[in-house]
């Protein structure tokens, strides 16, 4: 957990990451990264020369995706990809309606 603090603070003065510092920090391996990424699952905010970089925001989204990866026991990436997609859909649908109905 103390870990966890410690990336939040140390993301948000850097504000951007590269794969491999996403890779340490949210647990996945690379390749799963760069196939999330494929799969359209992952963005990386912009690309620098031949690595990505990454918006602190990603690191939540990947620190996701490890969480389901492991609680499903997911092996295959591409199934990873579609089950954040839907978490992320339905983050975005519960968001949608928590806004229609204060007002």
């Amino acid at each position: 957990m103390a870990s966890d603090a410690y990336d939040a603070i140390e993301i948000e003065e850097t504000a951007a990451v590269t794969v491999t510092e996403l890779s340490v920090r949210s647990g996945l391996s690379e390749v799963e990264l760069v196939e999330l990424v494929e799969c359209g699952a992952l963005h990386p905010s912009q690309r620098v020369g031949a690595t990505w970089v990454f918006s602190r925001s990603s690191l939540a989204v990947a620190r996701s995706a490890r969480r389901l990866r492991d609680e499903y026991a997911l092996d295959d990436v591409h199934s990873l990809a579609v089950l954040l997609r839907y978490v992320q859909r339905i983050a975005e649908l519960e968001a949608e309606l928590r806004r229609y109905r204060r007002g």
